[in-house]
């Protein structure tokens, strides 16, 4: 199965609506859940929830999703306009990722259990299909500490066993994901670097943040997002 970094996902593409006639079908599906600090300094936890979905009637169709906790019933519905797509080379024309990374549970961390993702298109078609989460890790901390002080950047490994692979985000004014970048991990518990080596650089970018997984892709941790100079 393909790899998919699930910050690619942070990547949205806005689509334009279409006639309906075909029932969408699910691909695959993909989750994960991400630390990070919030303003007070608190861990808190979000879960990314993408499903791969091919639709006869194009990318354009698609209209809704919904997560839900299958024990309790709770819901969270994602519109169209907060759905993030992306388009992944290898598949149908008219398969995508829809998905968001921000569904939060008001328990502070999603339980384990089962849980149906549904989508449905502008013809009121619908499709579902589930999926299970393990009991959460106890994480008290992001095993990382990044740092960036005037053009040099620093990453600061605190804990190796809890992420196989990092990246480096930039992000525009309002906190959206521009571009990503891949760090080839060198074995040692702190690399650094010059932000002049990330080429094509958006010039719209105004802050940048570490982003890192563990090998299965079911956890990710980001650091809090810094200005750049």
């Amino acid at each position: 199965m393909k790899h998919l970094s699930f910050i690619c996902l942070l990547s949205a593409v806005l689509l334009y609506a279409s006639c309906s006639f075909n029932t969408p079908t699910v691909v695959l599906v993909k989750k994960q859940r991400i630390y990070s600090y919030n303003q007070q300094g608190a861990l808190t936890e979000r879960l990314a929830v993408f499903m791969l979905l091919e639709d006869g009637d194009g990318r354009n169709d698609y209209k809704d999703l919904t997560l839900r906790e299958d024990t309790t019933g709770l819901e969270w519905a994602l519109h169209r306009e907060n759905t993030v797509f992306l388009q992944e080379t290898g598949y149908s024309k008219n398969a995508q990722w829809v998905g968001s990374n921000k569904f939060k549970y008001p328990r502070r961390f999603f339980p384990a259990g089962q849980y149906t993702l549904s989508a449905s298109d502008l013809g009121g078609n619908k499709t579902e299909t589930t999926f299970s989460l393990q009991a959460p890790q106890i994480i008290t901390f992001l095993p990382f500490e990044f740092t960036l002080e005037n053009e040099q950047w620093t990453l600061n490994i605190t804990d190796s066993n809890a992420c196989s692979s990092f990246s480096l985000i930039m992000l525009s004014a309002d906190l959206q994901p521009l571009t990503v970048y891949q760090l080839q991990t060198n074995g040692t518990d702190r690399q650094n670097g010059a932000l002049t080596m990330f080429e094509n650089r958006p010039t719209d970018a105004r802050y940048i943040q570490c982003f890192g997984e563990n090998t299965d892709q079911s956890i990710g941790f980001l650091s809090t997002p810094l200005p750049l100079p």
